[in-house]
């Protein structure tokens, strides 16, 4: 069994579930999101580099031509829900709705929160 989030393609279409945004012709193209995924795991290694050991290095997933969605994240399953709520909360800031701007600071917070808080 694969397990949650795990690859870029499970990342994404999570993503997409809390952005409503699942039927074709989407309103986030997938090139965006995967983007988004990148970002947030240069936060990762801003704010937790350690979940980047041994290496440090960030993964990096290409937007240049067909996305691979079999990619797997790298990302240790306790943290990739984290993830998703980073990138829902940037497509979040795209809109020009006001009623989005407080959901996607309080998703953009909840990835920070997630990332440093302390686990016993």
């Amino acid at each position: 069994m694969a397990e949650a989030l795990g690859t870029v393609g499970q990342v994404l279409a999570e993503s997409r579930v809390l952005l409503q945004d699942q039927f074709t012709p989407y309103r986030y193209p997938d090139k965006d999101i995967v983007e988004g995924i990148n970002i947030a795991l240069a936060e990762v290694r801003r704010l937790r580099p350690d979940l980047l050991l041994p290496a440090f290095t960030i993964p990096y997933f290409d937007t240049s031509g067909t996305i691979d969605a079999t990619k797997p994240i790298g990302l240790d399953s306790m943290y990739r829900s984290s993830l998703v709520y980073y990138v829902v909360g940037r497509m979040q800031l795209r809109d020009d709705e006001n009623t989005t701007d407080a959901r996607a600071a309080s998703l953009l917070n909840k990835f920070v929160s997630q990332m440093t808080q302390i686990v016993s």
